[in-house]
């Protein structure tokens, strides 16, 4: 068997035989309880804890001079449409319209 991350693969099946050459010294160069993530926004800062959390050992990097990333510009909540909340205060709205906002709110020139 080859372990490849969390995936088992019998040696000489096909799979096995079309492997990148890479997942086997990847698996044994780089140590399991090791990880390296890039970006320290809440997605790397979480994947980074559960690294810790599992005993494990973890290099967060990211780009700018503080971790935070785009999710430091999150004023609160998590963005939805035609919420079940939103239905019971009688607010009217829907996916086109979320992502009308979503771009209009992305955009360098929002017009």
């Amino acid at each position: 068997w080859l372990k490849a991350e969390s995936v088992q693969i019998p040696w000489g099946s096909r799979l096995a035989d079309r492997r990148p050459a890479s997942v086997g010294t990847m698996a044994m160069v780089f140590p399991a309880n090791q990880a390296i993530v890039v970006g320290g926004g809440l997605a790397g800062m979480s994947a980074a804890n559960t690294v810790l959390e599992c005993g494990g050992k973890v290099v967060l990097v990211d780009k700018s001079s503080f971790c935070g990333g785009n999710s430091t510009k999150a004023t609160s909540g998590i963005n939805g449409a035609a919420t079940k909340t939103q239905k019971v205060k009688g607010i009217d709205d829907s996916i086109e319209l979320f992502t009308s906002d979503t771009l209009k709110g992305g955009a360098k020139r929002p017009e």
